[in-house]
């Protein structure tokens, strides 16, 4: 066997490689549009191209998938120290009506409607602590747009932490593509040699 056919997969396996590396770099840069000057083609970074549509893309998935106002509901509902809360309510109620009521009423009759009103939040204080709960979520699903939030952030990021950003999440992927890239060239380079080495 010619040794230089060894060159062939060794060529493909670079070659492989530099296209996905390539493919990855093009995906954040150039950031703004290259016209090749020969072919008067225009080149430009997939995220910074499609940048407004990909925010857009993504906020609609969090608002669908992601966030879902009654779960995040429950789990205020079920980190609340539901007990601490309600004794902290009542023995507040307690002093503000103590404090309200005017100079003419007596000390004993403050403290005991002081006492009664405390009483009052503490019977009552975890179904008012839950319809509470349950009004405000009612309130912010009403009134805060998800998708438009995870939009309008992803929008206000400049090139730079976007990249960073997508980087930190599939940085080791990405390198797995560069990688794969090499592999599949070193492969296709290999039954390429084989082929040369069964018909010479």
């Amino acid at each position: 066997m010619n040794p230089g056919l060894w060159l062939v997969p060794i060529i493909g396996a670079l070659i492989g490689w530099f296209t996905n590396y390539l493919a990855v770099k093009m995906i954040f840069r150039p950031q703004k549009p290259v016209v090749i000057p020969v072919l008067g083609l225009a080149i430009q970074g997939v995220l910074p191209k499609r940048k407004a549509e990909i925010a857009r893309s993504l906020g609609e998935v969090v608002a669908r998938e992601l966030v879902d106002f009654d779960d995040v509901a429950a789990q205020v509902s079920d980190r609340l120290e539901k007990e601490d809360l309600i004794n902290l309510l009542a023995g507040q109620a307690n002093e503000a009506v103590v404090r309200s009521l005017p100079h003419i009423v007596p000390e004993p009759v403050k403290m005991i409607a002081g006492s009664l009103v405390g009483k009052i939040v503490q019977h009552q204080g975890y179904d008012l602590l839950m319809q509470f709960t349950g009004q405000a979520m009612e309130e912010m699903k009403k009134s805060v747009d998800i998708a438009l939030l995870v939009e309008d952030k992803i929008n206000q990021m400049d090139w730079e932490q976007l990249e960073r950003l997508v980087l930190e999440v599939a940085s080791r992927e990405l390198k797995h593509i560069e990688i794969l890239g090499g592999v599949l060239g070193f492969l296709i380079g290999l039954a390429q040699m084989a082929v040369a080495y069964l018909f010479n």
